[in-house]
């Protein structure tokens, strides 16, 4: 994957993790992690096992857009090294975004 691909990920993953229908389904999600665990007896060791994975999943899953957000601002500070450009139009780009 190119470094501008990994740059237009990044600014996806940032998108998607700033929209309010998908912070309320994480957060909603996280709820139902805890109330499958708290439903869950503690002699339960499968549904204790269960409830883990459910939660290891959810979290996971914040974690890999997260990861891609700074994988995206890695590439995009490689790609702008690289620019020819002077310094005003450097400046001007930087303050854009």
């Amino acid at each position: 994957m190119s470094d501008q691909q990994i740059a237009d990920l990044g600014l996806h993953a940032r998108n998607a993790l700033d929209n309010p229908a998908l912070k309320s389904a994480l957060v909603q999600l996280h709820e139902l992690n805890y109330q499958a665990f708290k439903k869950c007896d503690i002699r339960d060791p499968e549904g204790l096992k269960l409830a883990r994975q459910f939660a290891a999943v959810t979290d996971d899953f914040e974690s890999i857009l997260r990861r891609m957000i700074e994988g995206g601002k890695l590439a995009q500070l490689k790609l702008d090294q690289h620019r020819d450009e002077n310094a005003a139009r450097k400046a001007v780009r930087k303050f854009s975004r």
